[in-house]
């Protein structure tokens, strides 16, 4: 924005400038350099909780991934190159945020650093939101259209599009590098001599540059996505509404076992689904407003105090965006959590496994060796035809000791006889592992006829 000499001059002649010392002056013109303790105390607990619990989250979700070859999925990929992203924020943004709380200004770590600070930050997040975009539209063809992800299958694809959303938020980011600059303010004015006192990094209205830089980002990086994750979200939590009313109506019918625990998990789901919509609105809205505000309200009387609690609240939720996104996409996943324990807590969960295989070896011992007390319910139902297999096959010196000394024994005279009368044995055997492999067979079949769709996407909810 240009402003005229006479402009100037009527903004200045209302001060009292002879008077006035640098840090007086650089007030008037910067703002206080140094803000309350009520309000920077607060803050800093906040960003600090912020910091630890993200840096925690996103470094877990990381090491998750990567130690775990079963969670080494498609979706997964996207999430560990959002943890990246998050983590680059957290750590080259935040603690410059956390600083300008406490001193304003003056800026002291040089012109470089200056705009390394502004790209970095810039193009995290950027990778950020293309990430959850991207994986937004992996959610919705696992469950929307589950065919298409069997055909497209494979790690090549997320690959692809987790390297051009780098791409293009590193080209991006170039702008925002190319006009923030050291700023520094003449004292006195119209002397030539410039405070090194004064020294703020930002990109300030008087050298934007000519194309609108910061609607354009927020078309792109916030209204866009925003968009696009509404819509997929959107049909996903209709697409699992529907299938939740079907299986309400077998559930009535008693066609299908269990079914209610489903229901409920399926309304968990959708409750996910718009929570993760709602959060990424909270999260991003304030801070392209702030941005906005700066280009078009900057002139108005009610500006200051505005932009002074909209910067507080936009930084707060900037960065909880890191701390959020751990937890949405990870920490709300079976898959995760186990993965994470088995991580974590490998040892305990090794001495834990052998001790159930200990006594699951014992229970199942004890079926074999006391079959008159009935212990074959706690093994499975394949196991008991089984035993009853080994029941009727008898070897040469059981024929003869079924002949001596159990040909009064209904039983064994019955076995001897199957034995004998193997070619009608058989078929009996047959037809019990046919029935029953049926019988599981079409439970399984009722159980996952109208849940193609959501057990393709319970790798990735």
């Amino acid at each position: 924005m240009e402003t005229s000499d006479d402009d100037s001059y009527d903004f200045w002649k209302n001060w009292d400038l002879k008077n006035l010392t640098e840090a007086e002056y650089l007030a008037k013109v910067l703002g206080p350099k140094y803000l309350s303790m009520r309000m920077v105390i607060p803050l800093t607990i906040i960003y600090m909780i912020i910091f630890v619990t993200g840096i925690f989250g996103n470094i877990t979700t990381c090491t998750v991934i990567i130690k775990n070859p079963a969670m080494q999925t498609a979706t997964n990929y996207y999430l560990f190159s959002l943890a990246i992203s998050d983590l680059i924020l957290l750590v080259l943004g935040l603690p410059n945020e956390l600083s300008l709380f406490w001193q304003q200004y003056p800026w002291v770590l040089g012109v470089s650093l200056c705009k390394i600070r502004a790209y970095v930050s810039e193009m995290s997040s950027y990778v950020s939101v293309l990430t959850i975009v991207a994986f937004s539209m992996e959610r919705y063809l696992a469950i929307c259209h589950p065919l298409r992800v069997y055909t497209i299958s494979g790690l090549k694809r997320p690959i692809r599009f987790i390297l051009a959303a780098w791409l293009i938020a590193l080209i991006s980011a170039i702008p925002f590098a190319i006009y923030t600059k050291v700023n520094l303010v003449e004292y006195p004015p119209e002397s030539g001599n410039y405070s090194a006192d004064s020294a703020i990094c930002a990109m300030l209205l008087p050298y934007m540059p000519d194309f609108p830089l910061y609607e354009l980002s927020t078309i792109i990086f916030f209204l866009i996505p925003m968009l696009i994750i509404l819509v997929v979200y959107t049909r996903m939590g209709l697409k699992i509404r529907n299938s939740t009313k079907d299986t309400l109506n077998s559930v009535v019918q008693g066609a299908i076992h269990g079914d209610s625990r489903q229901i409920q998990s399926r309304k968990s789901v959708i409750k996910m689904l718009s929570a993760v919509v709602i959060l990424f609105f909270i999260c991003w809205a304030p801070f392209h407003t702030q941005r906005l505000l700066y280009v078009y309200a900057q002139e108005s009387d009610y500006y200051p105090d505005l932009n002074e609690w909209l910067y507080i609240l936009s930084g707060c939720l900037y960065y909880f965006s890191t701390t959020i996104n751990p937890i949405l996409y990870n920490l709300m996943s079976i898959k995760y959590r186990n993965a994470f324990k088995q991580t974590i807590c490998c040892k305990t969960r090794i001495i834990g496994r052998r001790s159930w295989v200990t006594r699951e070896s014992q229970i199942c011992n004890n079926s074999s060796s006391d079959k008159e007390r009935n212990s074959s319910f706690k093994c499975s139902m394949r196991y008991t035809i089984n035993q009853a297999k080994e029941m009727f096959r008898f070897t040469p010196s059981q024929e003869n000791d079924g002949r001596d000394k159990n040909m009064n024994d209904n039983v064994s005279r019955k076995s001897y006889m199957l034995k004998k009368e193997d070619s009608t044995s058989r078929p009996l055997l047959n037809r019990m592992h046919s029935a029953q492999e049926k019988w599981e067979n079409k439970n399984l079949e009722c159980k996952t006829k109208d849940e193609k769709s959501i057990s393709t996407s319970s790798s990735i909810l």
